[in-house]
């Protein structure tokens, strides 16, 4: 992924004390940002639909021009040979009669024969113009039919290898994590605490532009206290000073898997992608805070927020503790 990580940017922590109670309950949480599922393999059937229908539109109107220039060409050059026969027996007739000899009928006769044989001679040029065009389409839609088949196939294929890429198992780039993040849970003594720690494990899963957990008060329905961490850079001075919807009435709050977002912005000189994943934390049944994850240009895959998951569920007890006895900053 692009961008640079909240790994070693800055770390700080919002509070709410209980003189700013009403304050505070007074503001509406933020909009989420829309969410835009990924769609990849939508938008290329989308495609491959549209680029058939528009290259069948050009082959019917490239075979119908064809038809149509064959058909009057074939016409004019009939009807010029018509003409000059025409033309050559009325002069042979005119002479004939003005010599008196009596073949002006029998020369008639010939002409209507004539106009007889040309009708017919273009109907069946008509008709065989017409078979050769029906055998011209039938073959141009098996080759378009057996070109979509091959993109169908294709686009399967490349679809079922990124499912398998983001589902297949991710290393611990330290061996030692996962042996050891029962025992670094259970020392914590603090919220702040248990918010390093998730932030340290989701550090060696992927790489993220700002990390967020709220805490939720016990009593009210408020946010009692966040910890986050922004990477230090000009995306990340945007995200410090950026409002999270990661309250109690918030839609990740009610949600039971990961709800997604993203939004387009303008930083410095560049336009970017930013892509929000959020997760409730959950003791039991009871909803205790919310985790917000958040990238520049590329969004997480749901096999690192499948692990991501894990871990939440193995903090949630501890942190549902703390935050029951008021431990939010570590002494």
């Amino acid at each position: 992924m692009s961008g640079s990580s909240f790994a070693d940017g800055i770390e700080f922590e919002e509070t709410f004390p209980e003189a700013a109670l009403q304050a505070s309950a007074a503001q509406a949480p933020a909009p989420t940002a829309s969410t835009l599922p990924t769609t990849s393999a939508a938008q290329a059937e989308t495609l491959a639909n549209e680029t058939v229908e528009r290259m069948r539109s050009d082959e019917a109107k490239h075979l119908a021009e064809w038809v149509q220039d064959r058909r009057a060409e074939e016409e004019r050059r009939l009807a010029q040979w018509v003409t000059e026969r025409r033309t050559a027996v009325e002069r042979s007739l005119a002479e004939r009669t003005a010599h008196g000899d009596g073949l002006a009928e029998r020369l008639q006769t010939m002409l209507v024969e004539w106009q007889d044989r040309f009708e017919q001679r273009l109907a069946e040029h008509q008709f065989e113009v017409q078979r050769l065009a029906e055998q011209r389409r039938i073959g141009d839609e098996e080759r378009m039919q057996q070109w979509r088949a091959e993109l169908e196939q294709a686009l399967t294929e490349r679809f079922a290898q990124r499912q398998a890429a983001e589902r297949a198992p991710l290393p611990d780039r330290n061996g030692e994590l996962r042996m050891s993040l029962r025992d670094k849970i259970a020392a914590t003594t603090s919220a702040r605490d248990v918010g390093r720690v998730m932030r340290d494990v989701v550090t060696e899963v992927t790489h993220t532009a700002a990390f967020a957990l709220s805490v939720h008060h016990k009593d009210r329905d408020e946010v009692a206290y966040r910890y986050r961490v922004a990477s230090d850079d000009d995306l990340g001075a945007l995200l410090r000073s950026d409002t999270i919807d990661d309250g109690p009435q918030s839609a990740a709050a009610h949600m039971d898997d990961w709800a997604r977002a993203q939004v387009t912005l303008r930083v410095g000189s560049r336009n970017l992608t930013l892509h929000t994943a959020q997760l409730a934390v959950r003791a039991g049944d009871a909803t205790i805070g919310v985790l917000t994850l958040r990238t520049e240009n590329d969004a997480i895959a749901d096999s690192i927020l499948a692990r991501v998951r894990d871990l939440v569920a193995l903090c949630a007890p501890h942190l549902a503790a703390l935050r029951d006895n008021g431990s939010f900053r570590s002494v």
